[in-house]
């Protein structure tokens, strides 16, 4: 389900009907109409009905921050789960991953990139025909197929007894600012003909609400209308919605107060959302006096609040208008520098408190901050090589940690094309880079940075030498390692570690010793338990997380190599649940992998099927495998489906590995640990109802089949996860369809 703003949804009955009928007869639907005029909500609203309706899975695209035509694919690649990792071609993988499933994609603000959201759309369209599109646009897409839908302004007009639509949402925003705001009978027509000089725009409605706190409905009309009368003199032709809206904006502007005014030009300059400290930032002023004039700009509807989050967002009108003003009053130069600034300061944060509790918290924020890091990216390329390479290499965990391991290579590849950059910035550059090649098995290039970085070091000051050569060293063993050089990579690994150690740096050594452990495990030597164990102490010292999962995978490996693999496996679950804010999926996959030769190596079952299955999956959506991490690992892999396939059948295997494609790297675990056959305790009801969920109804098409109320079904799939160990619907399907399907 696409996330929706929790302000309520007003009106658009008639039309969300009309939609639903267009979506059985259309494959592409595109909902035009001026600014304002709630396309984007009423196509998340209506693709969330669908959904609902269908169980189809549905996508958002924001492309108002797409500046590039050729960035459409790339954003809507993004939007898929683990799209940002991917190094194929976005069109290519974006085929491969809704192959698959019936979806629906909504497209959101395409008119400034209108040409190139219409051929991908064509293709896409072409390409997977379960795939549904929903655009919005200002424009048409003007592709083969398509049903344009115009999106009216809200009624302005009563029906019955019914308030008219731009009424009852003027009520309503005006409501969620003052709980005690009432609408009195005498008020009733002054507030229609208000809604009618706004021309029933939704926006433009938002931000006279948000005066209803001061001024009351007959002083807003009034106000408001000689505004108006002054817009419109000398113009002959009739006044266009959008002209309308921009006097909304112009009026709300002149009545904001000069604080008010700057602080909206100064967040302006922000391309997502944004928190209080980084507003205050970029305006130029302390919290407390920033948090007194933002509450200003929410409650006249300028700035959105999200309350759960703690962000804010400008919606793209508002933004647009506010950064016209500061580029008029050139302001925009000294902004744009302010919040390149705050970003640089907050990504070298992240990388000094990396080794430590922070963990979670530093990749939560910079998966939050990912559209302002890259624009802050933009304007360091755009000028100063140094502070480019320093912010891209100071966002080293964003980019292999977090997730966006091809966004990261992106940068690397068109930052170090760039002149002018120094030495002592260009070299910890090369590294971050190779780090991400290795990730993404591109060995080759990996070494070309490492042989660049080795070059840079004689140039360097003594310390930036030796830190550098930590992290030489252990990229270098762990190509080396991926390679299938085992005594380079020890070697290389080693003397990693013990320069870090002799610097008073060992949180630098624990990347190279959980690695160590991994090469000592291909070496048949013994005591490989050692250097990971020595790694999970010190981060459980330090309250790390991130490196105690990779160790205790490691140590897992290491145990299930020596036949013991009730410990083994004990290590990979727990190095999972350590994993769980961190979401590192090259460290899921890992772990995936060594549950699945687990469970081969005690008896092949088909929940091993499935979780090599879901390994797969999310290794092929990462464009990354098993064979990156070295041929040895590949072996044990091979084998261990090969078993499987023997022990299940060809046809079988395929069926289950199938069903584990469908789960999280954390359902697939946490299936695997769940009771095994219908013996696991479901009553005959709750086995019907699971077998409901098996074939994706939705709760109240299983009541309806089996004669039950809807809170009936919801009790009993509430029991089926809890007895079953499960979070999701998706387990209950893939356990029904591994278990109870496969029984004789």
């Amino acid at each position: 389900m696409i996330r929706e703003p929790r302000s309520e949804f007003v009106g658009r009955r008639r039309e969300l009907d009309a939609l639903a009928d267009a979506l059985e007869r259309s494959r592409l639907i595109t909902l035009t109409g001026v600014g304002g005029v709630g396309k984007t909500r009423l196509a998340v609203r209506l693709a969330n009905a669908h959904a609902r309706r269908t169980s189809t899975n549905v996508y958002f695209v924001g492309l108002d921050a797409v500046s590039d035509p050729r960035r459409v694919v790339a954003a809507i690649a993004q939007s898929l789960p683990f799209g940002d990792l991917s190094a194929r071609e976005p069109l290519e993988f974006v085929v491969d991953v809704l192959s698959d499933e019936t979806a629906l994609l909504v497209l959101d603000n395409c008119e400034h990139v209108i040409d190139a959201a219409a051929s991908v759309v064509d293709e896409l369209l072409d390409a997977l025909p379960s795939l549904t599109v929903v655009a919005t646009s200002r424009r048409r897409l003007d592709v083969d197929g398509e049903q344009v839908f115009p999106v009216p302004p809200l009624g302005t007009e009563t029906a019955g007894d019914e308030p008219a639509e731009a009424v009852e949402l003027l009520v309503a925003r005006a409501r969620a600012a003052d709980a005690g705001f009432e609408l009195s009978p005498a008020d009733q027509a002054v507030a229609a003909q208000l809604c009618h000089a706004l021309d029933g725009l939704p926006l433009a409605i938002e931000l006279a609400a948000g005066r209803l706190r001061t001024l009351s409905v007959a002083d807003l009309a009034r106000r408001l209308s000689q505004r108006f009368t002054l817009l419109r003199a000398g113009s002959r032709a009739p006044v266009s919605r959008q002209r309308t809206l921009r006097a909304v904006v112009d009026w709300s502007h002149e009545l904001c107060t000069p604080p008010e005014r700057a602080l909206w030009a100064a967040l302006s300059v922000f391309a997502g959302p944004f928190d209080l400290p980084a507003a205050a930032a970029v305006a130029g002023g302390d919290e407390a006096a920033t948090v007194e004039t933002l509450e200003q700009l929410i409650d006249q509807s300028l700035v959105e609040a999200d309350r759960e989050t703690g962000r804010f967002h400008l919606l793209e009108t508002i933004r647009g208008y506010g950064r016209d003003r500061a580029e008029e009053s050139g302001e925009q130069h000294d902004l744009v520098r302010r919040h390149l600034e705050y970003y640089r300061g907050l990504a070298r944060l992240a990388r000094t408190h990396w080794y430590g509790p922070a963990q979670r918290r530093i990749l939560a924020g910079q998966r939050a901050d990912r559209a302002e890091l890259d624009a802050a990216l933009r304007t360091a390329a755009a000028s100063d090589t140094d502070i480019a390479l320093e912010l891209f290499s100071d966002l080293r965990y964003h980019w292999a940690v977090g997730g966006f391991l091809s966004e990261g290579r992106r940068w690397s590849r068109r930052l170090l094309r760039l002149t002018g950059g120094s030495a002592e910035r260009r070299t910890p550059a090369l590294l971050v880079a190779t780090w991400i090649c290795l990730l993404q098995g591109a060995l080759d290039e990996a070494r070309t940075h490492l042989d660049e970085a080795r070059s840079l070091l004689p140039s360097l000051s003594r310390a930036d030498q030796e830190q550098c050569e930590v992290e030489l060293r252990r990229w270098s063993g762990t190509r080396a390692l991926f390679a299938g050089e085992g005594d380079l990579a020890r070697e290389e690994l080693s003397r990693s570690i013990r320069l870090a150690r002799s610097l008073g740096r060992p949180e630098e050594a624990l990347l190279a010793q959980f690695q160590l452990t991994v090469a000592l495990v291909q070496g048949e030597v013994h005591d490989t338990l050692g250097p990971a164990r020595e790694a999970l102490r010190h981060a459980t010292e330090i309250g790390e997380r991130w490196i105690r999962s990779l160790s205790l995978w490691a140590m897992g490996l290491a145990l299930y190599a020596d036949g013991e693999l009730d410990q083994a496996e004990r290590h990979a679950r727990e190095a999972l649940a350590l994993e769980e804010g961190i979401d590192d999926p090259v460290g899921d996959c890992l772990v995936l992998e060594l549950l699945s030769w687990i469970d081969a190596a005690r008896s092949p079952t088909e929940r091993t099927a499935v979780l090599l299955g879901a390994a797969r999956a999310w290794w092929r959506r990462i464009d990354s495998g098993i064979a990156v991490h070295g041929p040895q690992m590949l072996a044990q892999h091979d084998r261990c489906v090969a078993v499987v396939r023997q022990r299940l059948g060809e046809e079988a295997f395929q069926r289950l590995s199938a069903v584990g494609e469908r789960l999280s790297p954390a359902e697939a675990a946490a299936f695997a640990g769940a009771p095994g056959r219908p013996a696991a305790g479901l009553s005959a009801r709750e086995s019907e109802v699971a077998a409901g969920v098996h074939e994706g109804l939705s709760n109240r098409e299983i009541a309806e089949r089996l004669v039950l109320s809807v809170r009936t079904v919801d009790t009993h799939v509430q029991r089926i996860l809890g007895k079953l160990g499960f979070t999701s619907r998706a387990q209950i399907a893939a356990w029904y369809r591994s278990t109870l399907v496969s029984v004789p």
